[in-house]
């Protein structure tokens, strides 16, 4: 494999001082809900600029390292600021993974890896924060139950992260942004118990090479 051992160990080191980070926020009084958020909102966007400094080869070396890293923590009953959360989810356990489904199908379109990533970075726990918080009409999923509230409020900042790029990109296509965010609307609001962080990234780059022409 063509790895570059400078380069994967600063990233390495760097995605781990997120995990001291949060740790420490954890043991300074934040409640693991919110240190895990975090850990998932900035490990996300991270792998939306990856790419564009590592090859391929060092990605999947990151995955199967925090993968590992994220399995002996939790079977050890450390790192409490990621797995001390009341709920039972694997989330945690396969983000890594999810993230690497969708750089492997995307690895020549930075563009759809980055609205991947941004997505389950951005509008998977913004639709966790609100379906948390607002009551109505729910439906049971695979390891609890998902919320109308959460699904739209995962549609409406998936359109906006899907504009942006298009924007940023100069090829706006909105009725494509509106039908990618509707499809992984369905995908995210299907599954639970954090299976979701595995398919979501997955096809949100496949539609972001599709349908939005990233």
């Amino acid at each position: 494999m063509d790895i570059r051992p400078i380069a994967l160990i600063i990233t390495a080191a760097a995605q781990t001082c997120l995990l001291v980070a949060v740790e420490i926020g954890f043991r300074r009084g934040l409640g693991p809900e919110t240190t895990r958020q975090i850990a998932h909102v900035v490990g996300a966007a991270s792998v939306a600029v990856l790419p564009l400094f590592l090859r391929l080869s060092e990605l999947i070396m990151l995955a199967a390292f925090f993968t590992a890293l994220l399995a002996w923590t939790r079977a050890r009953h450390l790192l409490s600021s990621v797995h001390g959360i009341q709920r039972v989810s694997v989330g945690a356990l396969v983000f890594p993974a999810g993230l690497l489904l969708a750089v492997l199908l995307a690895w020549n379109h930075p563009g759809a890896i980055a609205y991947a990533a941004l997505v389950l970075g951005v509008a998977d726990p913004a639709a966790a924060q609100v379906g948390k918080h607002v009551q109505g009409v729910e439906w049971p999923v695979i390891g609890g139950h998902k919320t109308l509230a959460g699904s739209l409020t995962f549609a409406a900042v998936t359109v906006g992260i899907g504009l942006a790029m298009s924007l940023a990109t100069g090829d706006v296509r909105i009725l494509a942004v509106l039908g990618a965010a509707a499809v992984l609307s369905l995908v995210e609001g299907s599954l639970g118990y954090g299976l979701d962080n595995v398919p979501v990234p997955a096809v949100g780059s496949l539609l972001g090479i599709s349908m939005l022409g990233l």
